[in-house]
């Protein structure tokens, strides 16, 4: 089971983190809102580039910030952008869905690739509001 069917968030719910603290849904579903409104001004304004022969590119050439994948992409793909994200020390994303996405950019993707350093802080920012560390793999220890 991935990360992203643990958190609940694919299909819009709470996450078990939210009911512990008595957060709502909305509350999540407003931050994902402006989460998605943020990557589709990036998109827009040129600061982002969306599908697969574009984002390896940037991915290669470190010029990528922060890169999002659609939590229902296929195996392959997933492993590829994985893969090539660990390697070159880039933060993946796999908390939108691709309906999501393609919606925010305002084309068909399964990929996002965030290149300018303040959209990638301010979207990472928003993330981690919402979800917390867990959305970059960094949960406090026990």
């Amino acid at each position: 089971m991935s990360s992203a069917q643990d958190s609940g968030l694919r299909h819009g719910g709470q996450t078990p983190d939210d009911a512990a603290h008595g957060k709502d849904a909305a509350v999540s579903d407003d931050g994902m809102t402006r989460c998605l409104q943020l990557i589709g001004l990036a998109v827009r304004g040129r600061r982002a580039v969306a599908g697969s022969d574009v984002v390896f590119e940037k991915i290669r050439d470190r010029t990528a910030a922060l890169v999002f994948l659609a939590a229902d992409a296929g195996v392959n793909a997933a492993k590829k952008y994985r893969d090539k994200c660990a390697f070159y020390h880039i933060p993946l994303v796999e908390r939108f869905d691709r309906s999501q996405l393609s919606h925010a950019c305002g084309r068909q993707t399964v990929v996002i690739a965030v290149t300018d350093p303040g959209f990638a802080a301010a979207i990472s920012s928003c993330i981690g509001e919402i979800l917390g560390g867990e959305a970059f793999d960094k949960t406090s220890g026990v």
